[in-house]
């Protein structure tokens, strides 16, 4: 490591390091990316800023990445443009949080070096010294990520290379997280599985973790855009050197693939004394099946877990809990428009859970209950009330951000009609379903009446359905309304639908209408989680 990469690296508390053969020029590119002092003079009050969604201080985020728990904190990095509001310049933002709601962003940790800039990845706790980094008692945290080597244009500053080539590295941690290092120099610990595997060298993302029966570290590999959904397994008993052991081909197959074992439960949430693996990509397309350590053995066809503005979702590692915590990029979310510092943001935390429904295991989520360390002000009210009534009651009440629960029982042909902030949701009795469209959305198709269809195209209006919503003869619904999106999760988590809108100020209406007995409804007013920054 040169002089003037230990200098950054002392002043702004990270590790620095790229090719042992970088010279003082793209030394100096590589330095442009420490932006985060300039950070320091933005705040978190500004009037459309998301209060308990992950966003940055400014710029733009995607990918959830590194996703792991030690020593009594929860680190969440992210892909981050630190040079500016749009895609590209890729660098591993980072947050630490000790409850997965109050975040404090961190320097920017994995930079840009060479020709290429660090993509999507993992993380995980050195148990065992693996890597042989372990310093005094403290444990080693591990990161492997994708170093995306790639000719296309706008992917950042440096300059690119002659042709597209990632191979997959790791940076690791001997002090908790606050400083990273590359593990030689960023070298490939995975290399390019080769040309005839995807002929656009764009293999990435890797999955990482310790499966304990067969004491061997795993990896998992998404090899590519053009190689027709092939996914690769690979062991290690070092971190270092990887074996590949398996592959599985998915026509659905796309990014960010994640596998995790998961207890099951029936359909009231009771534990059935069993565990299957889950294995998903960044779209949420998942199977449900068996592994032993290398090889993945699907038990039932495909299903989707995708609904509305949801890419790239991760889980914690080493969770303390027992619990598996998912986050998405909530994506589409767009601030600038606002003239906010920054753009896109994160999905909440939500505990993912496997329930046995009939014959089939389906994937559900629910927000983590640390929300409640957010509540400011609830509302109760009384059970059993006619739409009419609850209605009347609904409009003292008057919240910006919200996680509102609601039950209902629908009565009659008419339409169950909830309003929340100008983003609608509507149940039809006769279709048994929910149909939700954003403000933002609502707004543009009433502007659409008469327009041609290409110019009702440009207006991207977004609408969305959520099937089999009556369940016993009622619908559940909770719902997680903040400045920039609706997190709506039905009947205990089978159906989540995750969107982007951007709530206008002045309109914080609550209603209801419709032939519905409403059973019961809560609503919980949310403080900021950036309150105490």
């Amino acid at each position: 490591m040169n002089q003037t990469k230990n200098a950054l690296s002392n002043l702004f508390g990270l590790a620095l390091v790229g090719c042992s053969l970088i010279g003082k020029t793209e030394a100096a590119e590589e330095n442009q990316f420490q932006t985060f002092p300039s950070y320091k003079n933005v705040g978190y009050d500004q009037p459309y800023r998301p209060k308990f969604h992950f966003t940055s201080l400014k710029n733009w985020i995607n990918d959830p990445n590194g996703m792991v728990y030690y020593d009594g904190e929860y680190h969440l990095f992210f892909q981050h443009n630190p040079l500016g509001m749009g895609w590209g310049n890729m660098t591993w933002g980072h947050a630490i949080s000790t409850d997965m709601v109050h975040w404090t962003q961190q320097p920017h940790k994995i930079l840009p070096f060479g020709n290429g800039y660090p993509f999507s990845g993992t993380g995980l706790v050195d148990h065992n010294n693996s890597l042989g980094k372990q310093v005094g008692d403290t444990k080693t945290l591990v990161f492997m990520y994708s170093y995306a080597l790639d000719d296309r244009p706008r992917f950042g500053v440096l300059p690119p290379p002659k042709e597209t080539n990632y191979h997959q590295a790791i940076a690791y941690s001997t002090d908790k997280g606050r400083t990273l290092r590359l593990l030689n120099d960023g070298g490939p610990v995975i290399p390019n599985q080769g040309r005839e595997v995807d002929p656009k060298g764009t293999e990435r993302d890797p999955k990482i973790f310790w499966h304990e029966p067969s004491r061997k570290w795993v990896a998992i590999l998404w090899l590519g855009e053009a190689s027709g959904g092939k996914v690769r397994f690979f062991n290690s008993d070092d971190l270092q050197h990887w074996t590949p052991v398996s592959d599985i081909t998915r026509k659905w197959a796309h990014e960010c693939f994640d596998l995790v074992e998961l207890n099951v439960l029936d359909e009231a949430g009771k534990p059935l004394g069993e565990k299957k693996w889950l294995i998903y990509d960044g779209s949420l397309d998942y199977e449900v099946g068996s592994f032993d350590g290398k090889e993945f053995k699907a038990e039932q066809p495909v299903k989707n877990d995708k609904l509305g503005d949801w890419n790239a979702a991760q889980t914690f590692n080493n969770s303390p809990d027992g619990r598996t915590v998912i986050i998405g990029w909530l994506v589409k979310g767009n601030f600038y428009r606002k003239k906010m510092p920054f753009t896109e943001q994160l999905s909440f935390p939500a505990t993912l859970q496997l329930r046995k429904i009939g014959t089939e295991y389906q994937l559900c989520r629910w927000p983590i209950k640390e929300i409640e360390s957010l509540r400011s002000k609830s509302w109760s009210l009384p059970k059993d009330l006619s739409a009419t009534e609850a209605n009347a009651k609904l409009a003292a009440i008057t919240p910006e951000c919200f996680d509102l629960t609601v039950e209902f029982q629908p009565e009659g042909e008419k339409d169950v009609v909830l309003s929340l902030r100008g983003s609608v949701l509507t149940y039809s009795p006769a279709k048994k379903s929910i149909h939700f469209i954003g403000s933002e959305s609502a707004a543009n198709k009433a502007a659409s009446v008469g327009k041609s269809a290409e110019e009702i195209k440009k207006l991207g209006i977004s609408e969305y359905v959520m099937p089999n919503a009556l369940r016993n003869g009622s619908v559940k619904l909770r719902i997680l309304v903040d400045r920039g999106s609706f997190e709506i999760f039905v009947n205990d988590g089978e159906t989540v639908l995750t969107h982007s809108v951007i709530s206008e100020l002045d309109n914080k209406s609550i209603s209801i209408t419709g032939d519905a007995v409403i059973k019961s409804a809560e609503i919980h007013e949310l403080k900021s989680s950036w309150d105490e920054r």
